[in-house]
């Protein structure tokens, strides 16, 4: 299986509280070896969700607790995030609700630099990394829903379809919106649907290859999303890959 690693925001906890508590972060105290249980789900929460289905040896991980990148050159960004990323393929970004920090520019988050450095292509020593594939888990928000990303879509001729306004959400980090319907040459079409001009795209119209949590983990399919995105990876050429913030 391709290493992959886990961009995530670890103390978001807008997230569905319904995850059985065996995955509730638990931190160690590296003074006293306290071992201190979270008291509700967070994103690191649903990290051990995933190391659960997909098995550790196979993930790396972003953030951790109360890191931050505020007042940090480029450089010591790069210095920070190099390990981390380093030996991924996949890069899967773990989508909350609360993962963005509307007080503070996407520069100084982790997310968002995390993801376009798992996209450059680095040179590392004799060697130069390439893009990793971009894989996209949506957690649910805490009513258990996806609304925060998936728009209502009522029209009788493409209510089928997953409506996503990649411009006007808030929630998503530019990085991400910037991989969504991002196919070369490929503007999509319009719903022949009365009173509906939504643009429908069809195949693999995005680098972001979007999926929810259940359809990831629902009767072992991870691997099949993972090796989606690694299959739109070897295509990489038909896309305007988003690699800044």
């Amino acid at each position: 299986m391709a290493k992959v690693f886990i961009s995530y925001k670890y103390g978001d906890d807008q997230v569905w509280q319904g995850l059985d508590q065996k995955f509730w972060a638990e931190e160690t105290d590296k003074d006293t070896g306290v071992i201190t249980k979270e008291t509700k789900a967070t994103g690191r929460a649903y990290v051990n969700l995933l190391e659960a289905v997909m098995g550790k040896e196979n993930i790396l991980k972003g953030e951790k607790q109360d890191e931050s990148l505020k007042g940090k050159s480029e450089p010591q960004i790069w210095e920070a995030l190099k390990p981390r990323v380093h030996d991924s393929s996949v890069t899967l970004v773990l989508i909350s609700r609360g993962m963005k920090d509307f007080s503070e520019p996407e520069a100084e988050q982790w997310m968002p630099n995390e993801i376009r450095y798992s996209l450059w292509e680095v040179p590392r020593g004799e060697k130069t990394s390439t893009t990793n594939a971009l894989l996209g888990v949506i957690i649910p928000d805490c009513n258990g829903i996806y609304d925060y990303i998936y728009e209502k879509n009522n029209c009788s001729d493409c209510g089928h379809i997953k409506r996503l306004n990649k411009l006007g959400n808030p929630y998503l980090f530019n990085i991400l919106k910037g991989n969504l319907f991002n196919r070369k040459n490929d503007d999509g079409s319009t719903c022949q649907g009365v009173l509906c001009d939504s643009t429908i795209y069809d195949g693999d119209h995005s680098y972001l290859h979007l999926v929810t949590l259940e359809e990831f983990i629902k009767d072992g399919k991870y691997q099949d999303h993972i090796d989606k995105a690694l299959q739109i990876k070897e295509n990489k050429d038909s896309y305007w890959v988003e690699k800044t913030m």
